[in-house]
């Protein structure tokens, strides 16, 4: 990315990485591949610790449709098709299994912590190690990375397209402006979200460079854009609407603690408030002082972030694309708030004061990531889980799952049936549950009913600390209506289905 034409630091950098001991011996170069060594270790090393979740599951089953069935059935998402295009290209190569799907996002999110050093080294070389430093251990850029869905590739081209906006600012080259215009069209070829980063950054470098040399380099990715807008259109006619969940105050608090300590973890308050006030103590010395040119360069960052966030909360308030406002979908801003708080850690006076908190922000992390990887409550729907205990014995049965649970069961048990009326007569009945979050608190352990429907009688009860099955076993094949099994466990949306 030519990041070695480097302007003069804005920022003290002073000792950030450098002071003292081993690390003073070894060069930014070195200290980036350590991290990105580190990074691809924590990545690659857990990557089949969590189960594919729904939203997982479907990427799976619209990519082994093939190439052309998955265009024809791009309905059944709310993202433009490059992600799906990219992730068919490397399952033809590599598996079409969870792990197949994940390890592309997994080398994505590696590639995006040489990349945040690239933007951090346009500051300085210290403030791009920190700011890799944060990538490789943000919990939430760690769970994109394990995902089989289009957040890492967003990250990834959104964080390259901040590089050249950076670039453009401080070289005002035409290279650089056409390289941004490039990655703004591909991340918005990933995901729609990603116009929410593209117009602050088209504002300000209006304001720079003014509307003419704006005019090819923007007009492209309003372009591209425009000939969404008929994908978006059929989606959201087919797709079912997404609606608001909690208050706009918990949306935000819930963002927030996202971009501080990932999407779900044990003690997340507590974590999220340690972190908060680390991430508030390095963002006080980034405006306590600096050169000129430093901060007007923070201003137009912290716009750029700020109204990132802004846009999909208004669209969100008006009602007008009600998902908008929700911490995956604002994720690429946590680029912007990461090089901040990098910026923050090298602007400390006292060196050892920067090295503590940017060292005490990665250990928060690591240390949050350490424990959702231990305990199983607080990862993803552990259908692998439900899947093996199903599979523990043979023979047809029925199986009530909880809404939406064929999908993903079916990726670890292939020859489902979903059905819709009674099913067929069957001796075996298996009702499985799912641990349910809450948010600050330790998640609900997983009920299944335990007494027996008519004509049965309870045989074993399996309970983990993420899922629950109870099975229960009638003298002869007995035909159970759907309405009947679904009042057992309790949810009228609960799926039925049937294992031959």
């Amino acid at each position: 990315m030519g990041v070695s034409a480097t302007p003069p630091p804005l920022v003290d950098t002073r000792g950030s990485f450098s002071r003292g001991g081993r690390l003073r011996a070894l060069s930014p170069a070195a200290i980036l591949i350590l991290l990105t060594v580190a990074g691809a270790a924590l990545r690659f090393g857990t990557l089949d610790v969590q189960s594919a979740w729904l939203d997982e599951s479907s990427t799976i089953f619209l990519v082994r449709r093939g190439l052309t069935g998955m265009l024809k059935h791009l309905w059944s998402e709310e993202t433009p098709p490059l992600y799906f295009v990219v992730a068919w290209a490397w399952t033809k190569v590599f598996s079409v299994g969870v792990l197949g799907f994940r390890s592309l996002s997994a080398l994505l999110g590696t590639i995006t912590i040489p990349v945040m050093y690239a933007v951090g080294r346009r500051i300085s070389p210290r403030v791009g190690l920190w700011a890799a430093a944060l990538t490789t251990f943000s919990p939430a850029m760690y769970y994109y990375s394990q995902e089989a869905r289009a957040y890492s590739l967003l990250i990834l081209f959104s964080a390259a397209a901040f590089f050249f906006w950076l670039r453009v600012l401080q070289d005002r080259d035409g290279r650089s402006l056409a390289l941004w215009s490039l990655m703004s069209v591909l991340a918005l070829l990933t995901h729609y979200y990603a116009i929410f980063m593209f117009i602050p950054e088209v504002v300000v470098l209006v304001r720079h460079l003014g509307w003419r040399r704006l005019l090819a380099p923007a007009g492209a990715v309003v372009l591209t854009g425009v000939a969404l807008v008929p994908l978006a259109a059929w989606q959201a006619s087919t797709f079912a609407v997404e609606t608001e969940t909690g208050s706009t105050a918990s949306r935000a608090a819930g963002a927030v603690k996202q971009f501080l300590v990932g999407v779900y973890g044990p003690l997340e308050i507590f974590s999220a408030l340690l972190a908060g006030a680390v991430v508030a103590v390095a963002i006080a010395l980034l405006l306590r002082g600096g050169q000129a040119r430093m901060r007007r360069l923070v201003l137009e960052i912290g716009f750029v972030a700020v109204a990132a966030c802004l846009l999909p909360l208004v669209l969100s308030l008006i009602h007008v694309a009600a998902g908008s406002f929700d911490g995956r979908h604002l994720i690429s801003a946590w680029i912007l708030f990461a090089l901040l708080v990098a910026m923050g850690v090298c602007a400390a006076r006292d060196p050892r004061v920067g090295a503590l908190l940017g060292l005490t922000l990665c250990a928060i992390s690591l240390a949050v990531i350490v424990g959702v990887n231990a305990i199983p409550g607080y990862q993803r729907d552990n259908w692998k889980g439900v899947a093996a205990a199903l599979a523990s014995h043979a023979g047809p049965s029925v199986i009530v799952t909880p809404s939406e649970g064929f999908v993903p069961l079916s990726i670890y048990l292939p020859h489902l049936q979903k059905v819709s009326a009674s099913p067929t007569p069957t001796r075996e009945l298996e009702f499985v549950n799912l641990r349910t979050k809450r948010t600050g608190r330790s998640p609900s352990a997983p009920v299944v009913p335990t007494t027996a429907p008519p004509g049965y009688r309870l045989i074993a009860v399996k309970r983990t600390e993420s899922y629950a099955v109870s099975r229960f076993l009638a003298p002869g094949n007995t035909i159970p209506t759907a309405s009947l099994l679904k009042r057992e466990i309790g949810e009228p949306a609960a799926e039925v289905l049937i294992r031959g």
